[in-house]
């Protein structure tokens, strides 16, 4: 078992986190994984420094609270990696607000990483994202080497990192978890899928709707990631469309029942769908970064 391993966390908040409910279950769900690492950062994102929060936390050891600026998801990301090679760290993980691990998922990933279950060569260690209120079926199998995921709740290899261009900031919000397992694997590294290891999220809204006797479901998108997603994917498309023409077409899949689904359950789909007009006449003009301080209609 190799000890000397430097496991880092960081936790980043963007919404004020106020009330004893909210409080107690932000606190709940960090203790599924901050007793486990050498060190957990709050990045406090949020104009208004969490003063219950810190109240809360006061008595964790193993935890530091820090007021930051925001320069968008992809930098906020990014500061976070930095820092946890300038801490001299092997992994981060990076959670937001609404994340928790099931059935001690963060320890025993790490203790196989530590027991040497894992290559040199896998730059992601993921577990199994899936929402609250989904259930999840076991596999016979461990992990599995996949294409691409998020990368909250992952195990990032900073020493392979360090060998990468990082995050690319120029996407401003989404979409480069997958073009940094995309980057990584072009180079000969893996993404690694933990089967069993869930990651819960809470971080949802379900919409439905009724058509005659059936009634169906889908998943709520919000419209400024509706923006970045169609701009970003654009480019992640044009970028590694010679490197795995197999993930393009999937993901150009995915993106065409996600608007399928935003047609037929968003009440503001007309607004929607003038966003993703934006999204894609911003992507002909070559925009990048930040598109806008706020959407009005």
């Amino acid at each position: 078992m190799n000890e000397k391993l430097k496991f880092v966390g960081y936790l980043l908040i963007y919404k004020k986190i106020e009330g004893a409910d909210l409080i107690t279950q932000t606190i709940t769900d960090m203790l599924t994984y901050s007793p486990h690492m050498d060190k957990l950062y709050i990045f406090n994102y949020n104009k208004q420094k969490q003063v219950s929060l810190l109240e809360a936390i006061k008595n964790y050891k193993n935890i530091e609270y820090v007021d930051l600026t925001s320069y968008g998801q992809v930098k906020n990301y990014k500061n976070a990696v930095t820092h946890a090679i300038e801490q001299g760290a092997d992994f981060a993980t990076i959670l937001e607000t609404g994340y928790y691990y099931e059935d001690n998922a963060y320890l025993d990933i790490r203790r196989r990483i530590m027991m040497g279950e894992f290559s040199e060569k896998d730059a992601v260690i993921t577990p199994m994202p899936v929402y609250t209120c989904e259930e999840n079926k076991s596999s016979s199998d461990i992990k599995r080497n996949i294409k691409g995921s998020h990368l909250t709740g992952a195990f990032i290899n900073l020493h392979i990192y360090n060998k990468t261009p990082g995050f690319y900031e120029p996407y401003y919000q989404t979409t480069f978890d997958y073009d940094y397992c995309l980057t990584v694997r072009k180079e000969g590294y893996n993404v690694v899928l933990m089967n069993n290891h869930i990651l819960r999220n809470r971080n949802y809204r379900m919409l439905y709707k009724k058509i005659l006797w059936h009634t169906y479901d889908a998943y709520g998108h919000d419209i400024y990631d509706v923006y970045y997603e169609t701009r970003n994917r654009l480019y992640l498309w044009d970028k590694f469309y010679d490197f795995d023409k197999e993930y393009i077409k999937i993901d150009k899949k995915q993106q065409s029942l996600e608007f399928k689904e935003m047609r037929l359950f968003e009440k503001n789909f007309r607004e929607k769908k003038q966003i993703i007009n934006q999204a894609r006449i911003d992507y002909r003009l070559k925009k990048m970064g930040k598109a806008f301080e706020e959407i009005n209609f």
